[in-house]
């Protein structure tokens, strides 16, 4: 199976998460957070997860302190949040974060043309991005601040089918992708992973347009 490259920044999403933090950051969603924006958003990230999912964590608090105490990475904007990455991080602090808008303040209204994972599809509405947000989070046991639900599409070879990835704020695991399907009558998340996702129930010229392909 061929899995495409994972981008750093996705299209667009419409996020579904109200945690009632307001931030300083300016409004034009384009325009980089400052850093004390976005530090403090990255300090409710972490402490949010780690209050959900302390078996996950990875890091050392101490050593992310200290990590953030400098200058940040510029970073891109992305439809998850706004990437940061950290190429000479040590193995206790934070390879890479995406910091969520609701943590910032701002929502960018574009996103870069090349910021796709994947070619093909077209815009879902957000109404059934929300549903298999909701889907994904139950399947998959996760909440708020776990991961975004981004790149998600229509398919045009078989408009029955939609694509979407699972990319994660912090770096606990990879990016995952999945499938739902309208074969039942309502959109359902049939299956999601990060390899041969699909094999067996979404149809071969639906995956060979997303660039995936099956044993």
């Amino acid at each position: 199976m061929r899995i495409p490259k994972r981008a750093l920044a996705g299209s667009f999403v419409f996020l579904a998460i109200a945690f009632g933090l307001t931030a300083c950051g300016p409004q034009n969603g384009t325009q980089r957070p400052d850093d004390q924006v976005l530090k403090k958003g990255i300090a409710q990230l972490i402490q949010t997860f780690e209050t959900k999912y302390p078996q996950l964590k990875n890091w050392d608090d101490s050593a992310v302190k200290d990590q953030l105490v400098g200058k940040l990475p510029v970073g891109v904007s992305s439809e998850a949040g706004w990437h940061l990455i950290w190429p000479n991080a040590t193995s206790k602090q934070l390879s890479q974060v995406y910091v969520p808008w609701s943590l910032i303040g701002q929502m960018p209204e574009t996103f870069p043309v090349d910021s796709t994972d994947y070619s093909g599809g077209k815009n879902v509405p957000g109404s059934v991005i929300q549903d298999i947000r909701r889907q994904f989070q139950l399947m998959a046991k996760v909440g708020d601040y776990f991961s975004a639900i981004t790149n998600v599409r229509y398919s045009t070879a078989n408009s029955k089918y939609i694509i979407f990835e699972s990319i994660p704020y912090l770096p606990v695991t990879d990016p995952a992708y999945g499938w739902a399907s309208a074969s039942t009558g309502a959109w359902k998340v049939i299956d999601y992973g990060t390899a041969t996702v699909g094999c067996g129930t979404v149809p071969a010229n639906v995956q060979r347009e997303f660039g995936f392909t099956c044993p």
